[in-house]
């Protein structure tokens, strides 16, 4: 039975694992000479929206939720955003995704202009919602 090699480490103790992919999402581990039946669970793809933005003292900074080139950028510092209203469009691979205000607020900054090359991770704007 083809299984991949892994090493893990548990609390600065390594140990060696086989897996093998039975169906997807389903998989069979052999460790210390037992198998164990293991389904891996995804997490809701809500969960992940939140992971490109953060609030600190009522300013919203988002942050690039993907590399690629800044599109366009369909706001300008001073307008009022709505929840859910586009500020920017990115591009990769030949893919556009648009980033979004989180909440209502004023744009106070951006960081990015098109054609921009940005980085995941990135900060692009910010929302002050005060």
């Amino acid at each position: 039975m083809l299984m991949d090699e892994f090493k893990i480490k548990v609390k600065d103790k390594e140990h060696d694992l086989k897996l093998k992919k039975i169906a997807d999402g389903e998989y069979q581990v052999l460790y210390d000479g037992s198998v164990y039946e293991v389904s891996i669970v995804k997490r809701p793809q809500e969960n992940l929206r939140d992971s490109h933005y953060r609030k600190e003292n009522n300013k919203i900074y988002i942050d690039s939720v993907i590399g690629g080139i800044v599109l366009k950028v369909t706001k300008k510092v001073g307008d009022k955003v709505s929840e859910g209203d586009t500020i920017m469009t990115l591009i990769a691979m030949k893919t556009e995704t648009d980033i979004k205000a989180p909440e209502s607020g004023i744009l106070s900054n951006i960081s990015a202009y098109e054609g921009t090359v940005v980085e995941k991770g990135e900060l692009l704007f910010i929302i002050d919602t005060e």
